[in-house]
């Protein structure tokens, strides 16, 4: 945690390296639409859809929050400088090279897909597609080097401020806590983004992170280094190979949105069994209809515009009858962005 109070020079500082990465990333994004064709309008009704300036707002509201935790000592702040600048612009090469792929999937080229390949017929069907239509959906190496620039492309750079939204009511639950002895896991940990940041602001803690694709668990693997303190597992979230009541906390980040109906139930049921008493479940996930009423034509365009088979669904989800159905109650329910941040809490 924080070892100083913030001060106004921080705050600067602050605001320097998010306004770089913004331009950063949505300079990513409107480059790389002079390669993506226009994609035909969807047959069905779209409802309303901000303009520039309210999406800026919302943006700007992100990142004033983000400075008041940091400010208010609940976590770090991100770094100000970029990591290494040449494996960066290596990287934004790749994406780019990519971008013509992606586009013929948009437009409806099917080529080969993860769930061809004989190599992941272990796997349940519903993880084996090109979600976003990235090549090897997420079981390429190639797409594990990508992704965390792929999506903060699409988000402009806010992806990671929506991401540290979670580390605030970890630092209230954590407050008082012995650290050493308290455990965290994170489900769907991807490329292991979240979990760095947790690591940063809580060395002590016990995590474990479970992810189905092999070659994001070996990037997060690169990326975290190796700890006793640190496990990262090839599971799937809907049967945790992890005892009951065994977990203090449990993040979930942008991961409800790519599962069947089903499956979220499944997972759910299992996040309540590792759960201890007392214990909470951190989501955060895409807005969902009527979160923002004036922005619900970005969630019936977003499944067009990217493979998001169970996106629609989700959107239309009851999440506290869903958590609640397996003893976790909402008590803390936040938009950030094009985000939503619900806390749920464990009898």
């Amino acid at each position: 945690m924080r070892s100083r109070p913030a001060t106004p020079i921080d705050g600067i500082a602050y605001g320097a390296s998010q306004a770089a990465r913004v331009a950063w990333f949505a300079g990513h994004y409107a480059a790389g639409r002079r390669v993506l064709k226009p994609l035909p309008k969807p047959a069905r009704p779209i409802g309303p859809v901000p303009d520039r300036r309210t999406l800026a707002a919302a943006m700007l509201d992100l990142f004033r929050s983000d400075w008041a935790n940091i400010a208010a000592g609940l976590y770090d702040a991100p770094a100000a400088a970029p990591g290494n600048p040449l494996r960066a612009l290596a990287r934004s090469r790749a994406y780019f090279r990519d971008l013509p792929a992606v586009d013929r999937r948009r437009h409806g080229e099917r080529g080969t897909t993860p769930a061809d390949d004989p190599a992941f017929a272990d796997l349940p069907r519903y993880f084996r597609q090109n979600f976003h239509h990235q090549s090897g959906g997420y079981l390429s190496e190639e797409s594990a080097r990508l992704y965390d620039l792929q999506v903060e492309v699409l988000f402009a750079g806010a992806a990671d401020a929506m991401r540290r939204q979670m580390l605030a009511p970890l630092a209230r639950h954590l407050r008082g806590c012995n650290t050493r002895t308290a455990a965290l896991l994170d489900v769907g940990c991807g490329t292991g983004r979240l979990l760095g940041m947790i690591r940063r602001n809580w060395p002590g803690l016990r995590l474990a992170g479970v992810d189905l694709s092999a070659p994001y668990l070996a990037e997060a693997r690169r990326r975290l280094g190796a700890s006793s303190r640190l496990k990262l597992i090839a599971a799937p979230g809907e049967a945790l190979p992890l005892a009951d009541a065994s977990q203090d906390a449990i993040t979930c980040a942008f991961v409800f949105h790519e599962l069947p109906a089903k499956i979220r139930t499944r997972v759910v049921a299992e996040m309540a069994r590792v759960l201890r008493p007392g214990g909470i479940v951190v989501l955060l996930d895409s807005l969902q209809f009527g979160d923002r009423p004036g922005w619900d034509g970005l969630l019936d365009l977003f499944p067009h515009h990217f493979h998001e088979p169970y996106y629609a669904d989700y959107v239309r989800a009851d999440l506290p009858a869903l958590f609640g159905r397996h003893g976790l109650r909402p008590f803390e329910t936040r938009l950030a962005y094009l985000a939503k941040l619900v806390v749920f809490a464990a009898a």
